[in-house]
């Protein structure tokens, strides 16, 4: 890929640029790359070379839309950066590849608003999806563990062949 004479001039600022970056600004970086490799690996249209609409990233062959979200430990946080109230029913899959892990999981939007429908707390206007692959799924009592249902389901959705 040729690279823009501006782009070029940037190259040897790399480095510092990427060590001189927070944490949020990482995570953005993070996003921008999940994007990336989800629509090179899977040959997924970008969002805007097809149109522009709003609540998705990319779409399939079949015409499925993919809203893609990346995640690392560069933050401190388990939960996807996602807003259900602005991307609700505007998407086909949420595609969630945690970059650290190099894992990817391809959830159903169905599967989201169930989740979301019936883990949201009375009350409770935020609606977040926690993913921590070291939390174990099941209790002591082998009960399904609250803080880690949305393991589970990203482990059911999850594409055991990707790599990257």
């Amino acid at each position: 890929m040729k690279l823009s004479p501006t782009r070029e001039m940037l190259r040897p600022y790399s480095d510092l640029i990427l060590a001189s970056l927070d944490v949020n600004q990482v995570a953005t970086r993070v996003g921008a790359v999940a994007e990336f490799i989800l629509m090179n690996h899977y040959g997924w249209l970008k969002n805007g070379d097809i149109g522009n609409e709003k609540g998705y990233d990319a779409t399939d062959k079949d015409g499925k839309k993919h809203e893609i979200k990346g995640m690392s430990y560069e933050t401190k946080t388990h939960y996807v950066a996602y807003k259900h109230s602005a991307k609700a029913d505007k998407y086909d899959y949420l595609s969630i590849l945690h970059f650290n892990e190099k894992r990817v999981a391809h959830i159903p939007r169905q599967e989201i608003n169930k989740f979301i429908e019936e883990n949201t707390l009375p009350g409770r206007k935020t609606k977040s999806l926690r993913l921590c692959f070291s939390d174990p799924i099941l209790t002591k009592l082998g009960k399904p563990r609250k803080k880690s249902l949305f393991l589970a389901l990203f482990l059911k959705y999850e594409d055991k062949q990707f790599t990257f």
